[in-house]
């Protein structure tokens, strides 16, 4: 699913709140000032009751089977996005940045050559493109079966450099000592892919940094840097909340990375 965030400086050529835009998953929502204040102005669960009919099936979100897009004009952004955060709790953070070369022309959607509706399409200005991150439910399942594994883990992440958010994150388990706020790492993950984790320029002979941690007073935080295979570049991390976990922490990772990359290709290839 994608979300197209737009402005243009006229009026979309309908009447109404939204228009198909020759299929049922390409929706246009009106920029005009008298439809932007009454979507403003209603609740969000009752945009909800007219919105939910064109969202797609949470089975089909990732897939090739699904392509929705919703056309949103900037001045209900915020409105649009807390409808779709109602839909899907934790949805504001599956979303990625998309590239705006990605959304089809007037001509492939059908609006006719030279019609109202292409011609305000093809002037309108597109702001940005936000996407739906493919599987993410998968992920945190994944993650969660490491978590609770007795391998001294307590958070499992990926954080995803092109876009400079966390994809996936594991839910905390039933120790409440354990417990690992990963936002705190954002900041740190940054300096780390701004430097790369790399070392074929030393030329000494070592080959490449397989991974890296980050040994703190009160835990560890194991980082992996994917390339290879990879649609963008990600950092899988592991946290354990206590200092002492290091050589079972290094030992899972060891026995199982392997089967790990594998099966994070096949979700973020």
């Amino acid at each position: 699913m994608r979300i197209v965030i737009y402005k243009a400086d006229k009026g979309v050529p309908f009447e109404t709140a939204s228009n198909q835009l020759g299929s049922t998953a390409k929706i246009i929502f009106s920029n005009r000032s008298e439809q932007v204040t009454d979507f403003n102005n209603k609740s969000v669960d009752k945009l909800r009751h007219k919105v939910e009919p064109w969202l797609p099936k949470q089975s089909l979100i990732g897939s090739q089977e699904e392509d929705t897009i919703f056309y949103v004009p900037f001045e209900i952004k915020g409105k649009f996005m807390e409808i779709l955060e109602n839909w899907i709790d934790g949805f504001k953070k599956m979303m990625g940045k998309g590239e705006k070369d990605s959304v089809p022309t007037s001509q492939q959607l059908g609006l006719g050559e030279g019609s109202s509706l292409a011609s305000f399409y093809d002037e309108m200005e597109i702001q940005e493109v936000k996407v739906l991150m493919a599987k993410k439910e998968e992920l945190v399942k994944l993650f969660n079966s490491i978590v609770e594994e007795d391998n001294e883990i307590d958070a499992v992440f990926v954080y995803s450099d092109d876009e400079s958010m966390i994809v996936a994150e594991s839910e905390p388990g039933p120790d409440k000592s354990r417990r690992v706020d990963v936002e705190i790492f954002v900041g740190v993950l940054g300096g780390i892919a701004t430097h790369k984790i790399r070392t074929e320029e030393n030329r000494v002979g070592l080959g490449l940094l397989e991974y890296t941690i980050y040994q703190f007073s009160e835990g560890i935080l194991n980082i992996t840097l994917l390339e290879e295979g990879f649609s963008g570049k990600y950092l899988l991390c592991f946290v354990s909340a206590t200092p002492k976990g290091l050589g079972e922490m290094l030992m899972y990772r060891r026995k199982n990375m392997s089967k790990l990359l594998d099966k994070l290709r096949g979700i973020l290839a």
